[in-house]
């Protein structure tokens, strides 16, 4: 079976894969347009409190960074290659945001497609299947991701479909060189660190205990091709891009890219973090506008989770974590969970982004939120009770309705705040 057939060898997912990609494409367009509407039609009074170096997308919100905008020239090691999506993009785009809302909403819309393959290919029925990719793909982080134009969408959508050929390759116990090299490359290329959850979920992937040493020796040379893919390409981007390549400011990016991001946890300071990097991406949160310096939309921190927001977002991460428990030995577990687990310890054991707590986690969401699904879905599908199994699927689905509606309202109150605080605290700075 080869990954295309694993993909797409049953008439009926595809049928629903195809139904559930157009219909939150749209849904992702029709949410979103009043923003990009809003930016245009108001860049005269956004562009001077926007801290994105003239970008054209000028809200800054849950502190993403538009990145896509920013062409050639955005170089680091934080996103090695990524200029070499910018670069075209920029110039065939040009200051228009919309064309960034739609390649973006077709990219999230092909991401819930994604889990949904994974969660039916894991044994799964077709109603839990749907259910789970529907309820990421109508997410607060996959509506506001669809419009953003960062990094997010194209690195979520390598990350899942990285997942999916991971899946396949423990199914078909086949682990070919290049394919995973590439896929190594991709994601290294778009953000560094998603090569770190790629190669742990490859290693766990390989690993069989009886064959350890030609687990380790696949693995190795997999990522010996892996690397030297990364130096064809840094070599290639020398050529180029007039000499700049990401090696040229690695000090320089880590130590203001990352190093500057990164502070000790403390309870007392950052008891909302576990809300702020697994609930709020599910579940939008109320915006606060809290730096009138740089305009910072974030999470607004001084306001208690509405009751809907605690049931939905503890439901969700305790049925990730009765699926952790439950699926312990199991490979397919821990390939998912390594997303989740690198997050906590990247964002609350190392601390990065703790020295910018204010300003919001949200945004690395990205990185691992799939997974919380994926493992949810599992823990229903592998429960032994046909009649519980109903009962998780309906939850879930309750869960998808709550959510839904939940990101509607406040997708357009967020949007009135906004226009409000520009009407009202930025004018009166300006007198």
């Amino acid at each position: 079976m080869t990954f295309i057939s694993y993909l797409f060898g049953k008439r009926k997912d595809n049928y629903t894969a195809v139904g559930l990609s157009v219909c939150l494409a749209l849904w992702y367009v029709f949410m979103n347009l009043p923003f990009v509407t809003y930016i245009k039609d108001h860049a005269a009074e956004l562009m001077p409190h926007s801290p994105f170096y003239g970008a054209p997308f000028t809200l800054n919100l849950f502190n993403f960074d538009p990145s896509m905008e920013y062409g050639p020239e955005n170089i680091s090691i934080i996103h090695p290659f990524i200029n070499f999506l910018t670069s075209p993009l920029t110039t065939m785009i040009g200051s228009s945001n919309l064309p960034y809302l739609l390649i973006q909403s077709v990219l999230n819309a092909f991401s819930a497609a994604l889990v949904y393959y994974i969660v039916r290919r894991s044994g799964a029925g077709w109603l839990l299947s749907f259910v789970t990719a529907a309820f990421f793909g109508v997410s607060s982080y996959s509506l506001f991701t669809a419009f953003i134009p960062d990094s997010y969408a194209y690195a979520q959508f390598m990350i899942i479909l990285s997942a999916a050929y991971l899946h396949y390759s423990r199914l078909e116990d086949r682990y070919a060189v290049l394919p995973n090299a590439s896929l190594a490359l991709i994601n290294f290329g778009i953000t560094s660190t998603n090569v770190a959850t790629f190669s742990g979920a490859l290693l766990i992937s390989l690993f069989d205990y009886r064959r350890r040493k030609d687990t380790f020796k696949r693995f190795i040379i997999i990522m010996v091709v892996f690397l030297g893919m990364v130096a064809i390409v840094t070599l290639l981007q020398h050529l180029l891009f007039s000499g700049k390549t990401w090696i040229a400011n690695v000090f320089s990016s880590v130590q203001n890219g990352a190093l500057s991001y990164v502070s000790p946890f403390s309870w007392e300071h950052h008891s909302r973090v576990f809300y702020m990097l697994f609930v709020s991406p599910i579940l939008s949160p109320e915006l606060a506008m809290i730096d009138p310096g740089i305009a910072a939309f974030v999470t607004d921190l001084a306001k208690p989770y509405p009751i809907h927001v605690h049931i939905v977002g503890i439901g969700v991460l305790l049925l990730a974590v009765l699926s952790f428990i439950k699926g312990i030995r199991s490979r397919d577990t821990w390939a998912f969970s390594i997303y989740v687990l690198f997050a906590i310890l990247l964002h609350i054991i190392v601390g990065f982004g703790l020295a910018t707590y204010a300003y919001d986690l949200y945004l690395y969401a990205g990185h691992y939120l799939f997974a919380l699904f994926v493992l949810a879905a599992l823990f229903i599908a592998k429960t032994k009770s046909l009649r519980l199994q109903q009962v998780l699927t309906g939850v879930m689905a309750l869960f998808l309705l709550i959510t839904l509606v939940n990101n509607i309202v406040l997708h357009g109150q967020s949007l009135d705040y906004i226009q409000t605080t520009y009407d009202t605290v930025f004018k009166h700075i300006e007198k």
